[in-house]
């Protein structure tokens, strides 16, 4: 058996389509969102393969040892592994861009990667088209991946490797912040960096308040 896991959304859906049109009865769909107990197919003895796109779940290493292929879909480059990787890439004004296909370690975002898809990112770029751009590219590296397992073709190794730690949920709610000292150039780097629709965004600490910078208003595109 094949096992699945995605969050509940569009592009995790079309990511299951294609993994359903190529390994049929296999496959086994589970998703959900972040926090949700750990689904049904994880207490399966032995799998095919395990593949991670946008899960909500952290996998275990038990369970990465009940397969002898896992892989995750990051919607990340190389130089941006962990949580906040959108937001990390404006803020540092990266030039490029794109998700990765690795290998599952037990250490989240860790092991050998695949492929690497990059794009330009813009100056005009926000989170919000930045994560757009991603999901495309990131279905286009699921849809090649899977293609070449389902024929038994062998996985490439991409020249480039992790180039850091991954990033912290603690890094990224820091990020968040802005203090009355910082510059403004600084001050705008983490708007850009950190306004998404739908989250609170940056915000200017005072005292002990905080004080939300606007975020624009409806869904999100991606």
């Amino acid at each position: 058996m094949i096992l699945l896991l995605t969050k509940n959304d569009i592009w995790s859906a079309r990511a299951a389509e294609s993994a359903r049109a190529l390994f049929g009865e296999q496959l086994i769909w589970e998703k959900g969102a972040v926090g949700d107990a750990a689904p049904p197919g994880f207490s399966l003895p032995q799998y095919r393969a395990i593949f991670s796109f946008l899960s909500p779940w952290i996998v275990p290493a038990d369970l990465l040892e009940k397969s002898a292929l896992s892989l995750n879909f990051h919607p990340g480059s190389c130089d941006y592994p962990g949580i906040g990787c959108y937001n990390f890439a404006l803020y540092e004004e990266a030039a490029q861009f794109g998700p990765v296909c690795h290998h599952m370690l037990p250490k989240v975002d860790s092991g050998t990667v695949v492929k690497e898809i990059l794009f330009p990112v813009l100056p005009s770029d926000t989170v919000e088209t930045l994560k757009l751009n991603t999901m495309v590219a990131m279905l286009a590296l699921f849809n090649d991946i899977m293609t070449l397992i389902a024929a038994n073709k062998p996985l490439p190794i991409s020249p480039r490797q992790w180039t850091r730690p991954a990033f912290t949920r603690r890094q990224l709610n820091a990020l968040c912040e802005i203090t009355p000292d910082m510059s403004q150039e600084e001050a705008a780097r983490r708007i850009r960096a950190t306004t998404y629709p739908g989250y609170p965004g940056p915000y200017l600490l005072k005292g002990s308040e905080k004080l939300y910078y606007p975020v624009p208003p409806g869904p999100a595109l991606a």
